[in-house]
């Protein structure tokens, strides 16, 4: 009786914190709703008066906004902080809006053939971002918080304007007194500065991501190739996405395009495709090792095998050591099963019977098969290039080949090492983006729904693309791995083989607000097609 009543407490607590979280979740919601709705009157004054339209007033513009910039990180962070189990969509939107990386709001429309007023295409681009950002809050709002009771002490942004008091110097005025009022709210915890890890930068990886790139005045990049890059093997990442010349995307390019991207379910996406990535240059060296072996314990191969199994062996157990450093980094806090149960143990199966048999069997090798086929299906599912066979499968280990074959992999071991030495200086910022978003989703489908074949089509023409696929060019060229090299002739598009038994999605079990942002969307407008930043 008495557990009963314990957990009949503990369900009506969970119940009560729900409804906390949703109601907290809602104010701050319902108040930038009502914050771009106060913005939004001086901007249609602007647009009635010719004389206001000018660079000058509009950048101004964009300031009275950017005040807002702390407001929105304060509230994520008293939001994360006290409930986690929630990606924040609609606050995610603002925030990736206000603190985007430029540091200005003005950005020019490109929807108008023909347009050579900056003033005018600038007023047109702050109106169609002000409405896809005002169509999520809202839809967020209509969808998820039809039985709130919204205080109005808490969510009003209403101030009294007379007429000719539609100026954006008054507007900067009365936004930062609007600012002031909130940031007294949170005083209590606006001393740690930890708010600021909910910049946008944080959930791009920004700091990853930029480590070599040098921008141009013109917004062009070029990549600094003159020192070691830590990453590198995650950042140009290439991607089952093609451009028309054959190119791949990379996730540098998914990048390029996301710091103007101001859709949460983008970001969503762009978050799950990155943790997916880190793990593929561990998944690329077990396929390669697996295939080794295979051909190792094959008629393919004379008697020089028997010599080299013990060298395999320990490079077996090495990736072994890989793997389990690789599991028990925080950043898979929620997703361990799926490399503990369908790789970890079916890898150390493969090893053990490698280990004691003096040849594979029929089943061994299907084991092995197996394996990678698991390791291809997780990376096709979730948008990553990665091939079932490299140009090993076809070849023969003799005398004159066998010392280059097992150089080449443990020359793959060793870039390995270095990048795992370098994936743990980054695990604090992985742990934080997975902690408090709880990201326990791989799939990435989403991802081929932000890259139509329109912003492909711009992505795949700009000079960064041009730059990012000349370096990985230059940099795939510098050392020989023939032997190691992927045999490219599986259709991107196509999974061949059954993921009934792979498990790789979990049910989430935090509050759904994906419904409630862009679905049945009016305005989604998409950087390069319809804004492009504009530098003052």
């Amino acid at each position: 009786m008495n557990f009963f009543l314990l957990l009949m407490s503990m369900m009506s607590l969970k119940v009560v914190l729900s409804d906390n979280a949703k109601n907290l979740f809602c104010f701050h919601t319902q108040y930038f709703l009502n914050f771009f709705n106060h913005n939004e009157r001086f901007l249609l004054e602007i647009e009635k008066n010719e004389d206001y339209i000018t660079i000058e007033n509009l950048t101004n513009y964009g300031k009275a906004l950017q005040t807002h910039g702390k407001v929105i990180m304060l509230f994520l962070n008293n939001l994360k902080n006290s409930y986690k189990s929630i990606f924040p969509c609609s606050l995610i939107t603002v925030n990736m809006y206000l603190n985007n990386i430029s540091g200005s709001l003005n950005m020019i429309a490109l929807n108008n053939d023909g347009e050579k007023n900056d003033a005018i295409k600038l007023l047109k681009g702050y109106k169609i971002i002000h409405l896809a950002v005002k169509e999520q809050l809202t839809n967020y709002i209509c969808g998820y918080c039809k039985n709130v009771q919204f205080d109005d002490n808490l969510v009003s942004c209403s101030y009294p304007i007379v007429n000719n008091n539609y100026t954006t110097v008054n507007l900067v005025n009365i936004n930062n007194y609007l600012k002031y009022k909130i940031i007294m709210k949170f005083n209590y915890k606006n001393k740690s500065n930890f708010y600021k890890n909910y910049h946008p930068k944080t959930f791009l990886f920004y700091n990853i991501m930029t480590q070599q790139i040098l921008y141009n005045e013109n917004n062009t990049i070029e990549i600094d190739d003159s020192q070691h890059i830590e990453l590198n093997q995650l950042r140009f990442t290439p991607l089952n996405i093609r451009c028309t010349d054959g190119t791949r995307l990379t996730i540098q390019d998914v990048f390029q395009y996301m710091i103007y991207d101001f859709n949460s379910k983008d970001v969503q996406a762009y978050i799950k495709i990155i943790l997916v990535a880190t793990f593929r240059p561990l998944a690329i060296l077990i396929r390669n090792f697996l295939t080794l072996i295979q051909v190792a314990s094959s008629e393919n191969s004379d008697n020089v095998k028997f010599w080299l199994k013990p060298n395999f062996i320990e490079m077996g157990k090495k990736i072994m050591q890989y793997l389990l450093k690789f599991i028990s980094l925080p950043m898979l806090m929620y997703k361990r099963t799926f490399l503990q149960d369908n790789v970890l143990n079916e890898f150390f199966i493969v090893l053990s019977n490698y280990a004691k048999k003096k040849k594979l069997s029929e089943l061994d090798n299907k084991t092995n098969e197996t394996l990678i086929k698991t390791l291809s299906n997780f990376f096709m599912k979730n948008s990553i290039h990665f091939t079932n066979h490299i140009e090993l499968t076809n070849k023969k280990i003799t005398e004159n080949n066998a010392d280059q074959i097992k150089n080449q992999l443990k020359q793959i071991m060793k870039k390995l090492n270095i990048y795992m030495k370098d994936l743990t200086k980054w695990e604090k910022n992985f742990e934080f983006i997975v902690n408090k978003f709880r990201v326990r989703s791989f799939n990435v489908a989403h991802l081929k729904k932000i890259i139509d074949f329109k912003i492909l089509d711009r992505i795949c023409n700009t000079e960064a693309h041009s730059e990012i696929y000349s370096f990985i060019t230059k940099h795939s060229n510098k050392t020989d791995i023939d032997y190691y090299k992927d045999v490219e002739y599986v259709d991107d598009n196509i999974t061949e083989f059954s993921l009934e038994n792979l498990n790789f999605d979990q049910n989430e079990n935090y509050i759904n607000t994906n419904d409630f942002t862009v679905n049945q969307s009016t305005h989604n407008p998409h950087y390069m097609i319809d804004y492009l930043p504009y530098d003052v």
